[in-house]
């Protein structure tokens, strides 16, 4: 009996450690992180987070080391770290193992699951009467499909009642907000034939391309939504990336 349960353990650890091994060698086996990728840290890093994030708005969009730099996700220890390696002669095995853990953590660091805080609003009564003017519209569009198809009656009203305004008070924004963290929960809040109204881009594509995937996590579901809600009111919305998560 001991020595089964002594058995159990000892692969129960093999198990972890392999998976560990695992996860370990894939982020290098995946993008070929060599020596000569590893002294230009900054185009690996940037490679690596960009094929790993599932929107662009996880890092900027842009200049990924910029964005990890100023959001904390790659501290001054470890920048000085990584600008180290440039000019060394040689890269040990330990320098290997310390620049995969940097690579490992910074993109586990990445994933965001994003909801408006009232700072978000650029012009909150705008939105609402821009949300129930283009609810009018016969063709299919965001607003007339959250009116028809995401909202309650009564929450659509409350809508309606924010666009009669010309100011929102600190007390009907933070209700607008809640609405619309509400509405990006719901499964049905995403329709493509509505978004390609907005526009036909690469951005509503990609959307729609994570929307059609038969089994979505939490954590994408609401990403779908919360981008959805961006680009189809992306005026009157501060950028993604600076949504709360």
């Amino acid at each position: 009996m001991k020595k089964t349960i002594v058995l159990v353990a000892m692969l129960a650890a093999l198990t972890a450690c392999s998976s560990l091994n695992k996860n370990n060698v894939n982020l290098q086996e995946k993008y070929k992180v060599d020596t000569v990728a590893m002294k230009n840290w900054e185009e690996t890093f940037s490679t690596v987070i960009i094929g790993e994030s599932e929107l662009e708005d996880w890092y900027g969009a842009e200049e990924p080391i910029g964005f990890l730099a100023r959001n904390q996700k790659l501290d001054q220890k470890q920048v000085k770290f990584l600008d180290s390696l440039k000019t060394k002669n040689e890269i040990t095995e330990a320098d290997q193992e310390q620049f995969n853990s940097i690579l490992e953590k910074t993109v586990k660091k990445l994933p965001r699951e994003y909801y408006l805080k009232d700072e978000n609003f650029k012009d909150p009564a705008g939105l609402a009467k821009y949300m129930v003017t283009q609810s009018y519209v016969r063709m299919a569009n965001p607003s007339n499909h959250i009116a028809n198809e995401v909202a309650t009656k009564e929450e659509w009203a409350e809508i309606v009642e924010f666009s009669k305004k010309s100011d929102l008070s600190e007390k009907e924004i933070k209700r607008f907000r809640k609405l619309l963290n509400k509405f990006i929960k719901r499964g049905e809040f995403f329709d493509s034939k509505a978004w390609y109204f907005v526009e036909v881009s690469p951005r509503v594509v990609q959307v729609n391309d994570i929307y059609k995937k038969t089994e979505k996590t939490k954590l994408e579901k609401n990403n779908i939504n919360a981008k959805a809600l961006y680009l189809a009111y992306s005026e009157y919305f501060s950028k993604l990336e600076k949504w709360d998560d």
